[in-house]
């Protein structure tokens, strides 16, 4: 794989060459996905410059490391990724540099990928190791897992900011929780089952609370073309859901969702993963506040639906 040949090219061309980090009483974070950036800034504050390695906007699953990013990494205190098949990257180039990182799929109980209600799937004959769903952030129990885990590399790597970590992390825990309340009792009771135009990265959201879902494409799947078996498939599905909303995720190209809700006279709802957020999200939310906008959002659905 390419990725495995350049890294440890880059890192003899660069880091021998270039000078140390500049210099800064703060630390350094680099994290490779939103949900990292997020709850490390949350538990750090500012104690820390924290990087977020891809760019708002930026397609997750084919993310490839520059040279510069490589180097972000060697040079920082604390580096913070996600784990799973998107980061195979990240186990490559740790065999190449000394630094001190936290996966972030070690604090929680990962789920195998279930592609049961999925329309579309890409199966490898020669792949027979069980695999895990990445997305383990979409659960408000897991994203409190992970802050705490966070909390506890900050305190171990800073621990005269100790208190300053623990009170921070103390409250965005507890911000999580209540949404994980709101959460429960919105969903709680009948059995609901939701339709997905789209990919579908939810799984550890939709466990988490009892929920059935259909969806085109897997959570990490290419999204392509769906085929005329997935359209129908997916339209059968409408007709008994009890969601009448047709879902899509953010930064998709929303096709299948609308032409299956102009098709079935229903509209579309955006749920966010907090996977990847837009250049303007950006600057003014958090992994919190993104999910507020999903409660909002399921609570009308199922106001529609009633």
């Amino acid at each position: 794989m390419l990725k495995r040949l350049i890294i440890p090219v880059l890192l003899v061309m660069l880091l021998g060459g270039c000078s140390s980090a500049e210099k800064t009483d703060k630390l350094r974070i680099v994290t490779t996905i939103f949900p990292a950036y997020d709850f490390a800034r949350q538990v750090f504050g500012d104690t820390a410059e924290i990087t977020l390695l891809l760019k708002p906007g930026t397609e997750s699953h084919s993310y490839d490391p520059s040279a510069r990013d490589i180097v972000k990494i060697d040079s920082c205190d604390l580096f913070i990724y996600n784990g799973g098949e998107s980061d195979a990257w990240v186990e490559n180039m740790l065999r190449s540099v000394d630094v001190n990182a936290l996966r972030m799929m070690d604090a929680v109980e990962a789920l195998a990928e279930d592609n049961e209600g999925i329309a579309e799937t890409e199966h490898d004959e020669h792949n027979e190791d069980e695999e895990y769903d990445e997305h383990i952030w979409t659960s408000p129990k897991n994203a409190a897992l992970i802050v705490e885990s966070i909390r506890n590399a900050a305190v171990k790597l800073a621990p005269e900011n100790g208190e300053l970590y623990e009170s921070a992390a103390g409250e965005y825990i507890a911000e999580i929780n209540a949404l994980d309340e709101k959460f429960t009792e919105l969903l709680s009771g009948e059995e609901r089952t939701f339709v997905f135009g789209d990919r579908f990265p939810l799984l550890y959201f939709f466990r988490e609370y009892g929920l059935k879902y259909y969806a085109a494409f897997p959570g990490c799947g290419s999204e392509t073309e769906p085929s005329a078996q997935t359209i129908a498939f997916l339209t059968e599905k409408l007709e008994s859901d009890t969601v009448p909303t047709v879902f899509c995720i953010e930064l998709s190209n929303r096709k299948l969702a609308e032409t299956l809700a102009d098709e079935n006279g229903l509209p579309v709802a955006e749920f966010h993963t907090c996977h990847n957020i837009t250049a303007d999200d950006f600057a003014t939310e958090s992994y919190v506040s993104l999910m507020e906008r999903n409660y909002q959002m399921l609570k009308t659905a199922l106001t529609n639906g009633g």
